[in-house]
């Protein structure tokens, strides 16, 4: 008897998995080192984010909201990111914050999306599931 209830817990103690699943994916929130251009992107996601849901929610915007360097001005994560079409996209991407910053406007902000998503396609397509998620639908 004492060993029937000696071999019942050992079988039941080797059933608990006691440490997580190898198999559980990891979540990778920020693959990349943070160079500056990494962290400018990072910090535009975020504030473009915020911009979103105030649109969304059709609240009044100041002018002026978006303040961020040149994106081919920025340290990149390494040299395969240094590509022909960066810097005039960097410059487009710009021309499309001047416009929302002077009229902060959905469609406006739409430019400004794509102009990411246009870039993204072309090179480092990993943010284009954030990026696409940043789109506003039609209210």
């Amino acid at each position: 008897m004492k060993y029937s209830i000696g071999i019942i817990l050992l079988i039941i103690t080797g059933c608990i998995n006691k440490t997580p699943s190898r198999d559980t994916p990891k979540v990778i929130i920020d693959p990349n080192p943070t160079s500056e251009m990494a962290q400018q992107m990072r910090e535009m996601s975020k504030e473009l984010e915020a911009i979103k849901i105030k649109l969304e929610k059709n609240e009044t915007l100041g002018q002026n909201l978006l303040n961020f360097e040149l994106i081919h001005h920025q340290q990149v994560t390494d040299s395969s990111f240094n590509k022909p079409h960066i810097e005039p996209m960097s410059i487009a991407y710009d021309y499309a914050v001047e416009e929302f910053n002077k009229d902060p406007s959905i469609k406006n902000y739409s430019s400004i999306i794509n102009n990411c998503s246009s870039c993204h396609q072309l090179s480092c397509q990993g943010p284009l599931v954030k990026i696409n998620k940043l789109m506003i639908k039609s209210l």
